[in-house]
């Protein structure tokens, strides 16, 4: 009998759930031709995160979506998941962990946020060196030519290779 997965999982389902209704919400205001990848690809990931979570989230929903849990070689996964918790004496994730992931998923909101603001190639380079900077804990230098190395490989790629504006 399976039971409900730990907080932890059902957590990380929700907020990988929102991403990509946000990204299908985003992708959705692109030109036709630039929503043709990211817009199915978002919609399909909601779906398939939406059924993740009723799983586990849901013992009864759980056990009629059995395609969702299967057993590989070292038997069930949470069974695997709860040894290794266990083993390593952690009940789920530490206070630390849940504060970086919540740094993170602000990271990735002022990201989004800035895109609309900024536009693209700025909003990307600002990212990369203030998250490279701040969470990376690089010098500052290094950061800088992280954030214009990563700008200078989008630009080519979009604007020069795929002539792509955003």
């Amino acid at each position: 009998m399976k039971t409900a997965r730990s907080v932890d999982i059902v957590l990380f389902d929700a907020v990988l759930l929102v991403a990509f209704i946000a990204f299908a919400v985003l992708s959705s205001q692109y030109q036709p031709a630039a929503r043709e990848l990211p817009l199915p690809v978002s919609v399909i990931g909601a779906i398939l995160t939406f059924v993740l979570l009723l799983a586990d989230a849901i013992p009864v929903v759980s056990r009629a979506l059995s395609f969702v849990h299967r057993r590989g070689m070292g038997g069930d996964v949470l069974q695997t998941v709860q040894t290794v918790s266990h083993n390593a004496g952690e009940g789920g994730m530490s206070r630390s962990e849940w504060w970086h992931l919540l740094r993170l998923t602000c990271w990735l909101a002022a990201y989004v946020a800035a895109l609309k603001l900024i536009g693209y190639l700025m909003a990307t380079a600002a990212f990369v060196f203030l998250l490279t900077l701040l969470e990376g804990r690089l010098s500052w230098w290094k950061a800088g030519l992280s954030a214009a190395g990563t700008t200078l490989c989008f630009y080519v790629l979009f604007h020069v290779f795929l002539s792509m504006m955003f």
